[in-house]
């Protein structure tokens, strides 16, 4: 019999065609590769209904592992994520069996430090939750894609399918920046510039325009 492992998506994005499934999908294929059984849900459309909140308990507490990915929201979780939370934790006040769980925190940042507090909330949470903490990665630079972080991916969902936590050497190495600062702030204003350009026909002179700004002479 295979054993069952819960994803939760905390991007608005949904369950698909977001950095958050990317990654989850990235883990996950370690668990089936080892003869899990996934379940996915979508936590922003989980809470907006009761029956939506009454089987996202009953899928934790059926689940031997749950895995929680989502984006960085300024410094913390978004905020269906942390309702959620606060509804698993209630729930599992007096619960018995100890599910794991581990999460995936990634940010537009180049730094993947940024995600130091949103990753205590969670750690916190499975305290609260009664839930054993399997530990966390952190990813910089808005999703980039690196071989170093598909690399972090892949151990980290082989040690969660073996029943492990995700290995601290591993946590170390993905939160290396994917590339210096300063190539990040460039590319990263480039890709502005080509966007204002390209939607709204405002150029780099008009980027820069300070219409309102008073005059050195008032």
């Amino acid at each position: 019999m295979s054993r069952r492992a819960l994803v939760l998506i905390g991007s608005p994005k949904g369950l698909s065609g977001s950095n958050s499934a990317r990654y989850a999908q990235a883990i996950g294929a370690r668990l089936e590769e080892a003869d899990w059984s996934l379940d996915w849900i979508h936590l922003h459309r989980a809470v907006s209904t009761e029956d939506g909140v009454g089987e996202l308990l009953a899928k934790v507490s059926a689940s031997e592992l749950v895995l929680f990915v989502a984006p960085l929201y300024v410094d913390g979780l978004p905020a269906p994520a942390i309702r959620a939370f606060e509804r698993i934790a209630d729930a599992r006040a007096t619960a018995s069996g100890t599910p794991k769980f581990a999460a995936v925190i990634h940010c537009g940042f180049v730094e993947p430090v940024q995600n130091a507090t949103a990753i205590e909330m969670c750690r916190l949470f499975a305290a609260a939750a009664h839930l054993e903490w399997s530990g966390a990665l952190a990813f910089g630079g808005g999703g980039i894609p690196s071989k170093r972080g598909a690399l972090a991916l892949q151990v980290a969902g082989e040690a969660l399918a073996a029943g492990e936590p995700i290995p601290e050497e591993v946590r170390r190495r993905a939160e290396r920046p994917v590339m210096p600062r300063w190539l990040y702030v460039l590319g990263g204003n480039q890709m502005w510039r080509s966007q204002a350009k390209k939607r709204f026909g405002v150029s780099r002179k008009g980027l820069l325009a300070r219409p309102y700004e008073p005059s050195e002479s008032r």
